[in-house]
């Protein structure tokens, strides 16, 4: 038997109804829906005209192409640009450049180093040469070095090197290191090896008597000398510099008494050589660029004993040579004429001076060093100018 539910009949109640059964609206309710849709009608219209439009005249009149908007460039070929230690960069050797020489006042704290830096990048130069061991044998950077510690006189400074160096190339110049070898007065004073001693008696020679100024110099016959200048040739290499300049490798000028006091050793004209050129060769590696310090009268005269002696062995090929103008003799003679250079102006002694000491060398490059000290501003641009027109394209300002 099958069951057949029947659909209940809704009830109405008529009395609340239309004829449909649907509420009756109230007229309230009839204007409020007027007004939502009248409003709503509106702002379709207005919408629909701020974006119909721009776009219905952007249809009509399309925009110009802009050629200078900027377009993804086409791909290439890629080329991976080698950065091996063989790719090629242009060395320190080739390039131009100009330095000013810092003093040493500048090196006592780093307010006066970067204030020195900044003056340096302020007057045009693109190179900055440090002084970091002076005539003398004061150091003016925290060496770490032995026998430095031992003489409170010879640390002036507690500038490290690496921040030396930094602050240099932060500021867009080249760090060079200026290094005076063996005009050292002292490092032997509290190690009496380093310096020369007399012979017999084995007590540190001086060369004069205390009293009248007498100092004792480093020997670079002495093991222990060798071994003090390598530590500083050492922490000058982990710094970064990117040229070093040295100086002073001579022997201090002994008299016929000393000979006797000392030795043989420092008669042997041969044996001098080849000690000189060994002590230079402990700074011949602490950066790219090795270059070697003398002066304009020594070279006419021919008196530099390292170069006479070394014949400009490689690595020093490049020579800097200072144009002391007041130890040149008033008289010079080039190509068999007489000058006086008493009666001829800065940029004409520097030119005169360039020449003579250019014709004595072959295959050397020569870096001219001009001193400040007692020249005005406007004879120091005289001997740039005159540098720059024989073509130096490298040279120092102290």
């Amino acid at each position: 038997m099958t069951y057949k539910y029947k659909k209940k009949r809704k009830k109405i109640d008529r009395s609340n109804t239309t004829l449909y059964g649907h509420k009756p609206v109230s007229k309230i309710k009839k204007i409020v829906a007027l007004v939502i849709t009248i409003i709503f009608a509106i702002l379709l219209v207005f919408f629909g005209y701020c974006i119909g439009e721009p776009i219905y005249n952007y249809i009509k009149n399309p925009p110009e192409t802009n050629p200078n908007v900027w377009t993804p460039p086409e791909i290439t070929d890629v080329v991976i640009e080698n950065t091996s230690s063989d790719s090629k960069i242009d060395p320190v050797s080739s390039r131009e450049w100009s330095a000013y020489a810092l003093r040493p006042v500048d090196m006592l704290n780093e307010e006066l180093f970067v204030s020195a830096v900044d003056s340096a990048k302020n007057a045009g130069y693109t190179s900055v040469l440090v002084p970091l061991k002076i005539e003398g044998g004061e150091i003016y950077y925290a060496t770490k070095a032995n026998i430095a510690l031992l003489n409170g006189e010879i640390v002036k400074s507690k500038l490290e090197l690496s921040d030396i160096c930094k602050t240099i190339k932060r500021s867009g110049l080249m760090p060079i290191a200026s290094i005076s070898v063996l005009n050292d007065n002292l490092s032997p004073v509290n190690e009496s090896d380093v310096g020369f001693v007399i012979q017999e008696s084995g007590v540190l020679w001086y060369d004069d008597y205390i009293n009248v100024g007498g100092k004792p110099w480093i020997s670079p016959f002495s093991v222990s000398s060798k071994k003090y200048l390598s530590q500083i040739s050492d922490e000058v290499s982990l710094a970064g510099f990117d040229a070093i300049l040295i100086s002073d490798i001579a022997f201090p000028e002994f008299e016929e008494s000393d000979f006797v006091e000392i030795g043989d050793i420092i008669r042997n004209e041969e044996l001098r050589g080849t000690v000189l050129y060994e002590t230079a060769l402990i700074f011949s590696d602490c950066a790219s660029f090795t270059i070697y310090r003398t002066y304009a009268s020594e070279i006419i005269n021919n008196e530099d004993e390292f170069l006479e002696k070394t014949d400009y062995m490689p690595p020093f090929t490049t020579v800097a040579v200072e144009f002391d103008y007041g130890s040149i003799e008033n008289k010079v003679i080039y190509n068999d004429e007489e000058f006086i250079l008493s009666e001829m102006n800065i940029y004409e002694r520097t030119t005169l001076i360039s020449k003579v000491v250019s014709s004595k060398f072959d295959n050397v490059e020569l870096i001219p060093i001009v001193s400040s000290d007692e020249m005005m501003q406007g004879d120091i641009d005289e001997a740039i100018r005159a540098l720059s027109e024989l073509g130096y394209e490298k040279y120092i300002i102290e």
